[in-house]
């Protein structure tokens, strides 16, 4: 039996947002006690809005690996239906009396399908929520629902557990002129409330203006401040740290409240093989990570 501590965040006690491009927010979880603190999160953050919150309590049935022995099969199917009600059981008592509208229900699918599966839920929400590093059984299938999520073309939070949800006032976009990163600013002005501050982030690109054009990031920088935001233009040098590390190094000193990046540029192959910047964020969080693909 699963047994945890009441949530730790209520949405009663946040400033709710002027905001008003939040209506659907989906969160994905697995119920396990370390993704509970992820559900009062997705709790609080669909009170910012008012928005609608649906959960849903992802369950790996292990009988398919079992399925060449009929008494293995059976026995398997039957532990594993068990953690699923367990999972779901748990997420329904710690939503018990939130003060938004919350569905909850479950994917119970062999661990292959589960990536596709929430894929095709992600598809009719304004923002899917996931809990980052710790806040799953198997951070493996973690990382492959964010990633799945991420291409289903909804923005894709990664929370880390000491997050607590409120109103966007300031954020940090990565820069790098990509298809993914002008979707990821627009995806800055649907989150942020107005007149907040965003600071455009450019890793690496410290002799743009060299050419006669406008220096990288200034542009869009332009068009955030047309729509009534602070925009600033910050250039970086990756360093000894890297571009993820970078980026989340200056989003966190900084004290933004969220790091927006277009996610996999390239291939999903190519990134692996080379060790991408999204792979790096997906693995690693200092504070909301925001992917948009």
């Amino acid at each position: 039996m699963l047994r945890s501590a009441r949530p730790i965040i209520r949405n009663h006690d946040a400033v709710m947002s002027k905001n008003i491009s939040i209506k659907d927010v989906l969160a994905v979880v697995d119920g396990t006690p370390a993704s509970l603190t992820g559900v009062d999160q997705a709790v609080a953050y669909a009170g910012l809005y008012d928005a609608t919150l649906a959960i849903v309590v992802v369950t790996e049935n292990l009988a398919w690996a079992a399925a060449v022995d009929p008494m293995a099969y059976a026995e398997a199917m039957e532990a594993s239906e068990a953690q699923r009600k367990e999972h779901v059981a748990a997420v329904r008592e710690r939503v018990a009396g939130a003060p938004v509208h919350v569905e909850v229900h479950a994917l119970f699918e062999a661990p292959g399908l589960l990536p596709g599966l929430a894929k095709a839920e992600g598809q009719y929400a304004d923002i899917v929520l996931v809990p980052g590093t710790g806040g799953w059984q198997s951070d493996g299938l973690r990382r492959h629902i964010t990633e799945a999520l991420m291409f289903a073309g909804v923005p894709t939070m990664v929370m880390p557990a000491a997050w607590r949800p409120a109103p966007i006032t300031h954020a940090a976009l990565g820069w790098n002129a990509s298809l993914e990163a002008f979707r990821a600013a627009r995806t800055v002005l649907d989150l942020v409330e107005p007149g907040a501050t965003v600071d455009v982030v450019v890793v690496d690109s410290l002799d743009g203006d060299k050419s006669g054009q406008p220096a990288p990031g200034t542009r869009i920088a332009r068009h955030i401040t047309r729509h009534g935001h602070n925009a600033l233009v910050h250039a970086i040098a990756s360093a000894e740290h890297g571009t993820s590390a970078a980026l989340q190094l200056f989003a966190f000193e900084s004290r933004a409240d969220v790091l927006v990046i277009g996610g996999y540029g390239r291939s999903r192959a190519l990134e692996f093989i080379l060790g991408g910047v999204t792979r790096e964020l997906i693995a690693h969080q200092r504070l909301p990570i925001v992917f948009v693909h």
